[in-house]
């Protein structure tokens, strides 16, 4: 088991970190979206605000009834920020440790503060588990650790997140899309709260799983069909108003505005 320590960040090195992020995947970006951003709420004939839940990559993210736009959107967008920009930085399967590392990093760089320990760990499993059940297990072992008010809101967002996704083939098909890799899948999921001051409160968990016999047919919701290597990752986080500066929220702005199309879809559950 990997004990994963971020080293405080100062307003200066956070924002060197992200201008060095852009500077090494805009391009990147560009070049995968050919210049263009195609909306995924432009033909939706509802309220978006009805839009609870997001398939953000390779992770899903619900948000707590009447939470505010711009809450969704900070959430949104630094974690795309951070979860993209390690993912163009360690792309190898081999670098994963350094990739969630790097993950990391860009969610303090973005403002968000820790407020419990992140690790990352493996093990040898046989055939016979399903992906949802084993990162709800990881997201409510993170939930353990929340008390009051905040940590039920935590685990009911986590329980109705796979709920919803098990009913909702467009956001399911997308999100197994995206997590799909040569020989496995990567899988996340993050239940966010809001407490009566507004602070928002991220648990997250993630799965990679990668299976001995190179079945690449590994789906959320279905009994793995070999056995493999699994890697879980776990993180909880708080970001507050102050620590969201003009400045990163132009940044992940600009990095979300140079996404492609796929890499997220709102919906509601």
């Amino acid at each position: 088991m990997n004990n994963i320590v971020t080293a405080d960040m100062t307003e200066v090195e956070s924002q060197a970190f992200i201008d060095t992020a852009l500077e090494k995947t805009l391009p990147v970006l560009a070049q995968i979206a050919k210049g263009r951003r195609v909306s995924h709420l432009a033909d939706l004939p509802i309220d978006i605000e009805k839009l609870n839940a997001a398939i953000l990559n390779s992770t899903m993210l619900v948000f707590p009834p009447g939470m505010k736009r711009r809450n969704r959107n900070i959430v949104k967008r630094t974690y795309l920020f951070a979860d993209v920009t390690a993912q163009i930085a360690f792309p190898d399967d081999k670098d994963r440790v350094q990739r969630w590392e790097h993950m990391l990093k860009g969610m303090k760089a973005m403002g968000w503060t820790s407020f419990s320990k992140a690790h990352i760990n493996y093990e040898e499993t046989s055939s016979g588990l399903t992906m949802s059940n084993l990162v709800l297990d990881i997201v409510q072992a993170v939930i353990g650790g929340v008390t009051g008010g905040v940590g039920v809101a935590l685990k009911a967002g986590a329980e109705a997140a796979l709920a919803g996704l098990k009913g909702n083939k467009e956001a399911l098909s997308l999100y197994e899309s995206n997590g799909k890799k040569g020989d496995g899948a990567n899988f996340g999921v993050g239940s966010i709260a809001q407490d009566e001051e507004g602070d928002v409160y991220l648990a997250l968990g993630g799965v990679s799983y990668f299976a001995s016999s190179g079945n690449t047919k590994i789906v959320f919701f279905d009994k793995t069909q070999s056995s493999g290597t699994i890697y879980q990752s776990k993180a909880a986080f708080t970001i507050y108003e102050d620590d969201y500066t003009p400045k990163k929220e132009a940044a992940a702005d600009a990095f979300y505005e140079a996404l492609d199309a796929a890499a997220e879809l709102e919906f509601g559950i």
